[in-house]
């Protein structure tokens, strides 16, 4: 990891409050993930932002927030820290806000990082902690695109994806909504929930009809705002020439194939519009910085 990263990590993590909002076994679980991924640094900058959560159940927005801050600080672990582009993030922030501003959830703060690697993926934590790799950002060639994308992460907050499979996975392991509010003095049951929606977020994936309705409804946000409704199925298209729809690619989501076939059809039964809104040259002048 070189300097920029480090830096970014620790300008983002104060930009997004990322206080660690579970528990010292999150805390240390995430600099572990660090150390191992070697990057000492990394692991000190996250050692210096916790703090212990509040109760965890009824999942309030309060306590939504806390559990995106957690999954929030291990993904940032997991993926060696941030771009510290300041003008860059603004912009991308810029982008991400007036979409949310039009989504069914407009009322909650929405914070985008840009993850330093170069994997194509992005990921949102409840709470409306977005993330978006480096390598993604390259593969996005104008605006309307990348509003899409974080439309697409957008829904997935706006629909409460992830709650959803955190309230499964109790009921899942046995413990009773009655018993959940112990998890503030049993700070293992916390870790325990954390580590299971990230492990579903980031390796194993959610469910391929909430991907699917992340990128119809995204696609809906996006276009609300006044870009060209066509932007996503162009990125997407791309996508599928470059990576190919092999199922082995697709832990995570659907093929390309077949989130193209759903947006158009989206596009065509809500009679969604090619404004011709893609801002190609405001997003190049961005993109220098990736």
């Amino acid at each position: 990891m070189n300097m920029r990263s480090n830096h970014g990590l620790t300008a983002t993590l104060i930009a997004l409050s990322l206080t660690v909002a579970g528990c010292a076994e999150v805390q240390r679980a995430s600099e572990d993930i660090a150390r191992q991924s070697g990057n000492p640094r990394l692991a000190g900058a996250i050692h210096g932002v916790g703090n212990v959560v509040g109760s965890l159940f009824p999942i309030g927005y309060e306590e939504e927030s806390s559990i995106g801050q957690a999954m929030a600080l291990q993904v940032v672990a997991r993926y060696g820290g941030v771009v510290d582009q300041p003008e860059l993030v603004r912009y991308v922030n810029l982008v991400g806000r007036a979409v949310a501003n039009t989504s069914d959830r407009p009322d909650i703060p929405y914070r985008v990082a840009i993850l330093e690697h170069e994997s194509i993926n992005a990921f949102a934590a409840p709470a409306g902690y977005i993330f978006v790799t480096r390598g993604l950002l390259k593969q996005v060639r104008n605006e309307a695109e990348l509003a899409a994308v974080l439309g697409h992460e957008i829904a997935h907050v706006s629909q409460k994806h992830i709650l959803d499979v955190i309230q499964r996975s109790k009921r899942l392991a046995g413990v009773t909504e009655a018993g959940l509010s112990y998890a503030t003095s049993n700070p293992a049951a916390f870790k325990t929930v954390i580590d299971g929606a990230v492990k579903k977020l980031l390796d194993e994936g959610l469910d391929q009809d909430k991907e699917t309705e992340a990128d119809t409804i995204g696609e809906v946000f996006a276009t609300r705002v006044g870009y060209d409704a066509d932007a996503y199925v162009n990125l997407l298209t791309r996508l599928r020439d470059l990576k190919g729809d092999d199922r082995a690619l697709f832990k995570t989501h659907p093929n390309f194939s077949a989130r193209i076939e759903a947006v158009q059809k989206t596009i065509q039964s809500k009679h969604l519009v090619a404004t011709g809104v893609l801002l190609p040259e405001r997003f190049a002048r961005m993109a220098k910085r990736i």
